[in-house]
This record gives C-alpha cells, structure tokens and sequence, in this order.
C-alpha cells in the first residue's frame, strides 16, 4: 500500500513538474467540472509556483495528484494576478489563485440521450 504523500503534484505534459506542500494549497470545485485551485504561501515558495503556472496556455493540458492518490487531467484556464497580504498576526504570505477545468470521461455517457435519460 503507498503511503500518502502531504504534497500536491501539477505535471505538465512535457514531464515539468512542481510540489507544493498541501498546507498551502486549498482547492475549490465549481460548476461544469471547473476547479479553482489557491495558493497561499511564504515569498520564498511562491516564484516557483508562479513561474510555473504563467509559462501555460489557456487549454494546456496537465495533471494533478494530491497525495499519490492518482493523476486527475484537466486543462489550464487562467492565473490569477499575484497578492501580497498580511494574515492577523502580521506575516506576509503570497496569494495566487489558478483556474483548471477537469477532463470529463464522457465514453459511458454516448449511450445516453443528451437530456441526459430523461423520458
């Protein structure tokens, strides 16, 4: 059994790849499969980051894997522009907010009117 891992991994397609640690990154899954992804973090982890998600194209694919639980493949949306803050006790951390939209397996579905079995 594989352990789980307290990182979460985003894989472009060229193999390049970034770890963040779990405790800096909060996920939001919005309608139509769109998932919001924000990072919260230290300067000193936040260029990489940020490096990394600005060098993509809208609709380039990539790959998310929370914990070695599995890759996920979706498409690049958008990034938002990079906030510096203050949290109560006055630390300065980095905020970016990133934009994926999930591929959908649609195979199982082509059977189905696109009503979706509606009568």
């Amino acid at each position: 059994m594989s352990e789980i891992s307290e990182n979460i991994i985003f894989k472009r397609d060229s193999g390049e790849k970034i770890e963040v640690p779990e405790k800096f990154v909060g996920l939001k899954a919005r309608q139509e499969g769109i998932l919001t992804v924000n990072f919260r973090t230290p300067q000193e982890n936040i260029e990489e980051i940020k490096n990394f998600f600005e060098g993509f194209k809208s609709s380039q694919p990539l790959t998310y894997d929370i914990g070695n639980t599995g890759e996920v493949q979706c498409y690049f949306k958008g990034v938002a522009p990079l906030l510096q803050q203050k949290d109560e006790a006055g630390f300065e951390y980095y905020f970016l907010s990133v934009t994926l939209q999930e591929l959908k397996n649609n195979d199982a579905d082509d059977d189905l009117p696109s009503c979706g079995g509606c009568v």
